[in-house]
């Protein structure tokens, strides 16, 4: 009996379906209780699929500890696998969703930023009720990781990026402007020159925000030395400025009015950043992606 399970195995490779989403939406998660609920299924389900994947082939898919979960060498290398499998099972559904010529399914999107994207999914979501749109928010760097990564599937960015597997539509320019709290000497004006800057208490945006790179360039061109006392995910540069921790910078396309900020305009020598629809390459004629670069196209000429 022995013998004949191992010639089916060598002439039939499979793996347990069931196991395998269990194991991978744990893996995306890195939660069991996020992934049991993420697959609608009690955690012990959940466990047990997992064990018993790791059991079937004995190996370890992750490394359980006080300090909380962790893939396996063994574990990471069937992810990357796994991904691309439940990426082609997405497209399976979606031609199969989309036989009567309706575009359904999910788009998961990410963005630097909610003012970058709300105009654009609001025209999809009228265009398509059936789709369901995530939105995911992250810096420039961190989108471009997951669309490689295939976590989301289009994406608005400040880079396109130069790596041949992506696809890349321009929405457009933006220019930086600063902003200071009302009790800012510079409230009363409406703009200021760039050496201004020079010496200024300024808040910045984390690293890899395409908005602190823009500006930096623009001063580092000419010689202005901010004094750099905090860099900060976007939310809180408008937070440390209403506390009058200095000055913020921000992209003209996410100005919002406040009663406590005041936005300014660099008169001489103003920064811009960049805005673009990005997709995998290899998906860019998946219906829901594909309608959203044509939603994407459509705006940028209207521009």
């Amino acid at each position: 009996m022995k013998v004949v399970e191992r010639d089916i195995e060598r002439s039939l490779p499979f793996v347990n379906f069931n196991q395998l989403r269990s194991f991978y939406a744990v893996a995306q998660e890195m939660s069991f209780t996020k992934a049991a609920k993420l697959l609608h299924v009690g955690q012990p389900t959940l466990t047990v699929q997992v064990r018993a994947l790791e059991e079937r082939y004995g190996v370890e898919l992750f490394l359980r500890s006080a300090r909380g979960l962790q893939m396996s060498t063994t574990g990471e290398a069937l992810f990357a696998i796994a991904k691309q499998i439940f990426l082609h099972e997405e497209q399976a559904v979606e031609l199969l969703r989309s036989v009567n010529g309706e575009v359904a399914g999910q788009l998961r999107v990410g963005t630097v930023g909610p003012s970058f994207v709300m105009k654009l999914v609001s025209q999809f979501r009228q265009a398509f009720p059936l789709v369901q749109v995530r939105l995911d928010s992250d810096n420039s760097q961190g989108v471009m990781r997951k669309i490689l990564d295939a976590v989301t599937d289009v994406a608005i960015t400040g880079n396109p990026g130069d790596d041949p597997r992506l696809y890349s539509v321009r929405l457009g320019s933006h220019e930086v402007q600063i902003f200071v709290n009302r009790d800012h000497p510079w409230a009363q004006f409406e703009s200021v020159k760039l050496r201004q800057l020079d010496g200024q208490p300024m808040i910045m945006r984390e690293a890899g925000s395409m908005t602190r790179d823009a500006i930096e360039a623009t001063m580092a061109e000419h010689g202005v030395r901010p004094l750099v006392v905090m860099d900060v995910p976007r939310e809180a540069v408008r937070e440390a400025v209403r506390e009058g921790l200095g000055i913020g910078i921000v992209s003209e396309a996410e100005i919002r009015e406040h009663p406590d900020l005041h936005p300014l305009r660099i008169s001489d020598f103003p920064s811009y950043t960049q805005s673009h629809v990005i997709c995998l390459r290899a998906r860019q004629f998946s219906r829901p992606i594909a309608a959203f670069l044509d939603l994407a196209e459509a705006q940028a000429r209207g521009r």
